[in-house]
C-alpha cells in the first residue's frame, strides 16, 4: 500500500476511531512536527555558520 492509499484508508476509517487512537496520532503528529521545525532550524543555523565562515578543519576536531 502506497502513501497515497495509506492516506485515503485513514481519511476513510478516521471518523470510527476512538479517542485514544486520535490522541495517540496527534501526540505523534505533533511531535513530528516539532521534530521537523527543530531540525529545520539546525541546518539553516549551520548553513549560516558556514557562510559566515564559523567551521572546524578535520585536523582542528581531533
Amino acid at each position: 500500500m502506497n502513501v497515497v492509499e495509506k492516506r485515503d484508508f485513514i481519511h476513510r476509517h478516521l471518523h470510527n476511531a476512538d479517542e485514544s487512537l486520535i490522541n495517540s496520532l496527534y501526540e505523534t503528529l505533533q511531535k513530528n512536527r516539532a521534530l521537523k521545525q527543530k531540525l529545520t532550524n539546525r541546518a539553516q543555523k549551520s548553513e549560516q555558520d558556514i557562510k559566515d565562515g564559523r567551521v572546524f578543519s578535520r585536523e582542528e576536531l581531533e
